[in-house]
């Protein structure tokens, strides 16, 4: 996407009614999604990996339950914590401890799927935890559009900086 692309979806996002502020985050998530899809999460700056970190966490949460988001995520360690960090070191210490709640070692060999079932035996207690976020994503769901916005604007020029030719949305 070049820069002027770039610029007026900003622009625009910055303008949308918080009703309409999830119309932007395939952009962002897929602008992000094409620079660091080779890249350890370990590498990819501040800004794109907690947008895509936290719009998959709510995605995950509204298509099937937010437990699936902590068990991909589980599989590369320190992802998730990174995460829980970031939110804490932003004042965020609600949010990061709610999240920090559905973290757990699913990615455990015991818990892995039964050859004959194919069931997945993760503690019930996780599950409960994973509804309990769910509850909580879903009645905070403007809070969460709302800072991926603010994430974005604050940002403005590191995002703008990202603008290239060789990808377009």
């Amino acid at each position: 996407m070049n820069r002027n692309a770039l610029n007026d979806l900003l622009v625009s996002y910055e303008n949308s009614a918080p009703d309409n502020l999830y119309e932007f985050d395939y952009h962002f998530s897929m602008l992000f999604y094409e620079l660091y899809k080779d890249s350890p999460f370990s590498q990819i700056p501040d800004v794109p990996f907690m947008f895509m970190g936290i719009d998959d966490w709510q995605g995950m949460s509204l298509r099937c339950g937010v437990w699936q988001y902590y068990e991909n995520g589980d599989f590369e360690t320190g992802k998730l914590q990174r995460v829980t960090d970031y939110l804490s070191s932003h004042g965020e210490n609600d949010w990061a401890d709610v999240f920090a709640s559905g973290i757990h070692d699913y990615a455990n060999e015991i818990y892995q799927d039964d050859p004959v079932s194919h069931a997945v035996g993760y503690p019930e207690q996780w599950l409960e935890e994973s509804g309990k976020i769910d509850d909580w994503i879903y009645e905070n769901e403007n809070y969460i559009y709302e800072w991926k916005r603010r994430l974005i604007l604050d940002h403005k020029d590191d995002v703008l900086s990202l603008a290239n030719d060789k990808y377009f949305i």
